[in-house]
C-alpha cells in the first residue's frame, strides 16, 4: 500500500482547494479591515467634537457612541474567529484524514501543504488583530487625556472654602464638615444631634469615579518602567502596583481597606510574591 501512495497519489484537486481557500480567506479578512478603518476613521471626527461639546462630566453621550462602535469590532472579531474556525481549522482537519499516513513521501507532502496553508491563514490573521487593537485603541483615545490632577486639586480647594459654611436643619447650629465626602453622608449637629445630610457636588463625585485613573496618572512612570524593561520583572510591577493603590488610598481614604483586598487579589492573580 504504501508504494502505490508513493507512486500513484496526487491530488490536484485538493492543491486547487488550498489555494482558492486561503485566497478567499485572505479576502475576507481584507473587507472586514477595509470596513473597520471606513467606520473608526469616519467617526473620529464626530466623537472628538462631541467629547468636547458634552457639557455631561461623565461625557455619557460619547461613551455611548465609543461603546456602540466598539461593539461593531467586536462583531467583525467574533465573525473572523467564526470564518477561522470552519474555513481553516475545520479544513484541515478533513483534508489531514483524505491524505495518505505521513509516514509515506506523498503523505508528508500533503501535510506539508496543509501546514503551511494553516500558518499563513493564522499569520494574516494575527495581522487582522493588530488592527482590531489599533482601532479599539484609536476609539479609546478621542477622550483626550484629563487633568485628573487639576480637577482634585479644584475640589480639594473649594471643599476648603465651604467646610464651615453648612448649617443644622433643625436648629440652625454651625456644623463643620471634618473631611472630604465623595458620596451623600449624614453628618451629626454637635448641638442638637440632628443627622444633616451632606450632599458633594457632581465634580466632587466624579473625583471618586476618577480615583483610581488619577492614582494611574501619577504613577504611570513606574508602570512605564515596568513595560520597557527587558524581563518583565514582577518587582517593578508589584512596585508600580503598590504605589498606584497607595495613591488611590490617599485619595479617597475611606475605600483604602476594600482597595487592600483588591490589591491582595491582584497580587494573587499575577503570581507575585510581595513579601
Amino acid at each position: 500500500m504504501f508504494n502505490f501512495f508513493e507512486k500513484e497519489y496526487d491530488n490536484p484537486a485538493l492543491i486547487e482547494k488550498i489555494k482558492q481557500t486561503q485566497n478567499k480567506w485572505i479576502s475576507f479578512l481584507e473587507k472586514l479591515e477595509a470596513r473597520m478603518k471606513e467606520m473608526c476613521m469616519g467617526a473620529l471626527p464626530e466623537l472628538k467634537e462631541v467629547f468636547e461639546q458634552d457639557n455631561d462630566p461623565y461625557k455619557r453621550a460619547h461613551g455611548r457612541m465609543v461603546s456602540a462602535l466598539q461593539g461593531q469590532l467586536g462583531q467583525m472579531r467574533e465573525k473572523a474567529n467564526e470564518v477561522k474556525e470552519e474555513k481553516v481549522f475545520n479544513f484541515v482537519h478533513h483534508a489531514s484524514a483524505t491524505i495518505p499516513p505521513i509516514t509515506t513521501k506523498a503523505g508528508r507532502k500533503y501535510d506539508d501543504m496543509l501546514y503551511a496553508f494553516r500558518q499563513v491563514c493564522l499569520d494574516r490573521h494575527r495581522i487582522f488583530e493588530e488592527k482590531i487593537h489599533y482601532y479599539f485603541s484609536l476609539l479609546k483615545g478621542t477622550t483626550g487625556q484629563q487633568d485628573l490632577e487639576a480637577d482634585y486639586q479644584e475640589q480639594l480647594t473649594a471643599f476648603e472654602s465651604i467646610k464651615d459654611k453648612f448649617g443644622c436643619k433643625q436648629c440652625g447650629g454651625n456644623i463643620t464638615i471634618p473631611k472630604l465626602f465623595f458620596i451623600a453622608t449624614y453628618v451629626t449637629c454637635p448641638f442638637c444631634h440632628t443627622q444633616n445630610t451632606f450632599l458633594p457636588s457632581t465634580a466632587t463625585q466624579l473625583v471618586f469615579h476618577n480615583a483610581r485613573s488619577l492614582a494611574e496618572q501619577r504613577t504611570a512612570h513606574l508602570l512605564k518602567a515596568y513595560e520597557e524593561s527587558e524581563t518583565k520583572a514582577p518587582g517593578l510591577y508589584q512596585q508600580y502596583l503598590r504605589s498606584m493603590f497607595d495613591e488611590w488610598n490617599k485619595i479617597v481614604p475611606d475605600m483604602a481597606e476594600e482597595n487592600e483586598k483588591f490589591y491582595q487579589r491582584l497580587l494573587k492573580d499575577n503570581s507575585i510574591d510581595h513579601h
